[in-house]
């Protein structure tokens, strides 16, 4: 996902000289080379996120299209203030790309882990938050936030992420997308870890239990009709992050199942509180309660109910 957003941020430097590639002492191969060539478009204001952000909604007022490239936690919390007050506020032309997000730097411990984020960036005035769920929908959202006037979120995990889509796909802003059919029980997801979900249908679906599997790559705003017409065609509705069950995917499903009176069995799967452990992707889900057998263990016990 990552090298698939900066890529456009390539292109974008290349065909637009107000696109500036902005980081705090991160970067990748792909921003390293826009250094290289366009040292002109690109700022690194070190270990300084606050700095960067604040310095970004002013190149923003002054017609500049920064895309500014750090690790989640760092943009998102050590610099909330600043996106509140600078650049959300006064809706300034400023892209964010969080890398890291979710559990993919499980190495490293709950500092580097984005599992908070969208908790607070939900709130926010003016900012469209997405979580894309394959490279090409990394692609696509960067695209998006480019024509987008006004400023826009996408967390990005790492790298490697099974593709879903064929180039056919196209981002619209406050849609999800059923990836797979069915009408036993529903789970919404976002992110990489939807892969899970639909693994867990697989297996499913030998026992005769039809899943419906959703991407739903925005909270703010949200797929509202989707996420209806599966409460009432399926009757049951997990959700699905590697994020905090508290204000993000899991909270948004539930505010809107609760101002539509929908009677509906739901169960939010997700990290209470911090990640537990420590390891790869893979072993983090396993440890956390996320991979496709623990959410096909909690389907038989809500379907069984």
């Amino acid at each position: 996902m990552r090298n698939s957003s900066t890529r456009v941020v390539f292109d974008l430097v290349q065909a637009d000289r107000n696109v500036l590639a902005v980081t705090a002492d991160n970067g990748n191969e792909i921003y390293d080379r826009i250094r290289r060539e366009y040292p002109q478009q690109y700022l690194d204001f070190g270990i300084a996120e606050c700095n960067m952000v604040a310095a970004s909604a002013g190149l923003s007022a002054a017609g500049k299209i920064p895309f500014l490239y750090a690790v989640t936690n760092f943009m998102a919390m050590r610099a909330y203030e600043f996106l509140r007050n600078v650049v959300c506020e006064p809706n300034y032309n400023v892209k964010l790309l969080g890398r890291s997000a979710s559990m993919v730097t499980g190495t490293y411990g709950m500092t580097h882990q984005g599992t908070e984020d969208l908790s607070l960036l939900r709130t926010l005035p003016n900012l469209l938050t997405i979580t894309p769920a394959t490279p090409i929908e990394a692609r696509e959202t960067t695209r998006f936030a480019y024509d987008h006037k006004g400023p826009v979120y996408i967390r990005l995990e790492a790298v490697g992420e099974p593709e879903l889509y064929d180039e056919t796909y196209r981002f619209e802003a406050g849609r999800g997308y059923v990836l797979r059919h069915g009408e036993d029980i529903t789970v919404i997801s976002m992110g990489s870890v939807v892969n899970e979900a639909l693994k867990a249908a697989v297996e499913l679906s030998a026992d005769g239990v039809q899943m419906r599997v959703i991407n739903m790559p925005m909270v703010q705003p949200v797929d509202r009709d989707l996420i209806l017409s599966a409460a009432r065609e399926t009757g049951h509705i997990i959700t699905l992050e590697e994020h905090s069950i508290y204000g993000g995917l899991g909270s948004t499903v539930a505010e809107v199942l609760a101002e539509s009176g929908i009677g509906v069995v739901f169960f939010r799967m997700g990290l209470h509180g911090s990640a537990k452990g420590c390891g790869n992707r893979e072993a983090m889900r396993i440890l956390n309660g996320l991979d496709a057998q623990h959410i096909v263990g909690q389907v038989r016990e809500i379907l069984a109910a």
